[in-house]
């Protein structure tokens, strides 16, 4: 892993794991804020508790991870974390959007 790699994958652990987990946790359990993602719903039985939750995020990083280390191109590995940090940007975004309307 190079230093671009590692600083890639930085930036999609603080916005697709913990931007998303903390504007997620936060919007259900203080703003009233139903889960957006219907597959997350399914899997949690209904809004996630910050337990159930975290378990969801750490997999579905995990599984980023592997596929990650199984694509050969370096350009198309470092499409893995960078897709998630844009993804993780754009979701805590909407989250704290959502959380700062029913504030």
């Amino acid at each position: 892993m190079t230093s671009h790699d590692a600083i890639l994958w930085g930036a999609a652990a603080l916005t697709c794991g913990l931007g998303d987990y903390v504007t997620t946790v936060l919007g259900v359990r203080t703003a009233g804020v139903q889960e957006g993602n219907p597959l997350v719903r399914r899997l949690s039985g209904g809004d996630p508790g910050p337990g159930s939750f975290a378990v969801l995020k750490l997999v579905s990083v995990a599984l980023f991870f592997a596929a990650y280390w199984a694509l050969k191109p370096a350009v198309a590995r470092l499409a893995v974390p960078l897709s998630l940090t844009v993804l993780g940007a754009v979701v805590t975004a909407r989250n704290a959007r959502i959380i700062h309307r029913r504030a």
